[in-house]
């Protein structure tokens, strides 16, 4: 095989003159944060079949999970199919409808969430035993395991002059994911999430089609019923700081997931990348699946462009 040289003169395309795009997506690869879960998990691994040292090409396979950085859940991920319009919104991650994958949307300013939560980690040392004042329950708003409420989501709104319109993509910037990587304990057993009064607001109130967040899943890590049983460290910390049962305070298994499966909104876990650059703006936003028939979720390329600028 003959070697290309390289001439610079010859490059053609000026991507600096192209509309810009804006990446709100998390790189994956080796080493990539995952899912917290009780006992062993396999890493993504990516063995290669050729290399260009001797092949002059790279191929490789890849074996891993699919809900890894920023993705989105088709809705057999949690729903059996009979609680599905599965013509109307599809089932698998092949069947998701094109056109909720791509809207205008707004990126919500909800980062006092993070420096909220890193004074009240801070003061506490690091110990949950200690973290009882800051520490949200069901009858009491707080900094850690905060819960985001349609009120939170409205003052952002209102604080930049935003609204949200029917069909809709909402993005919630939390701030979390600047621990994405650097902090991945406190990124997935602490971050303010999604419950189901805010799934139901942003759904029937404001009729969204499309939903990400910084944040490692669609629903606050409390909303995973049984906690003791999913995630036991994180009922221990919970017991630990407020005293209280937290499968008694949060009886349900993702409920936010459900929903979001349920009524065709497409809904999107991990974002981050460029999105500090575009938070509290209004964008087209597109985040499209790749079209595996078998995959109950899959890796999305979260993206955001100023609207009109193609």
């Amino acid at each position: 095989m003959a070697y290309m040289p390289l001439d610079k003169n010859e490059l053609y395309l000026e991507t600096e003159k192209m509309t810009k795009i804006w990446d709100l997506s998390q790189p994956w690869g080796w080493d990539t944060p995952l899912w917290p879960f009780p006992g062993a998990r396999s890493d993504l691994n990516f063995p290669r079949g050729q290399y260009l040292e001797r092949f002059h090409k790279r191929t490789c396979t890849y074996t891993g999970t699919l809900h890894a950085a920023t993705h989105c859940d088709a809705p057999n991920h949690t729903l059996h199919e009979e609680e599905v319009d599965r013509e109307r919104y599809g089932y698998t991650l092949a069947e998701l409808p094109l056109e909720h994958c791509i809207g205008s949307g707004v990126i919500v300013d909800l980062t006092w969430m993070y420096d909220e939560f890193q004074k009240a980690f801070n003061a506490a040392g690091g110990d949950p035993a200690k973290m009882g004042e800051w520490a949200e329950t069901p009858d009491k708003k707080g900094a850690v395991w905060h819960i985001i409420t349609p009120e939170d989501v409205q003052a952002a709104l209102d604080k930049d002059g935003l609204e949200i319109r029917p069909n809709d993509w909402v993005v919630l910037n939390t701030g979390f994911h600047r621990f994405w990587r650097k902090n991945n304990d406190k990124y997935f057993n602490y971050y303010p999430g999604n419950g189901p009064e805010l799934a139901k607001w942003l759904m029937f109130d404001k009729k969204i089609k499309g939903i990400a967040g910084t944040y490692g899943a669609s629903d606050s890590p409390v909303w995973h019923f049984p906690v003791k049983e999913q995630m036991p460290w994180l009922a221990t910390n919970y017991k630990a700081a407020t005293g209280r049962d937290i499968d008694a305070d949060y009886p349900d298994y993702e409920p936010c997931h459900r929903l979001f499966g349920q009524h065709g909104v497409i809904a999107v876990e991990n974002a981050g990348g460029d999105i500090d650059q575009v938070t509290g703006k209004r964008m087209t936003i597109a985040a499209f699946p790749f079209r595996c028939e078998a995959a109950d979720g899959g890796m999305v390329r979260l993206v955001a462009w100023e609207e009109g600028s193609f």
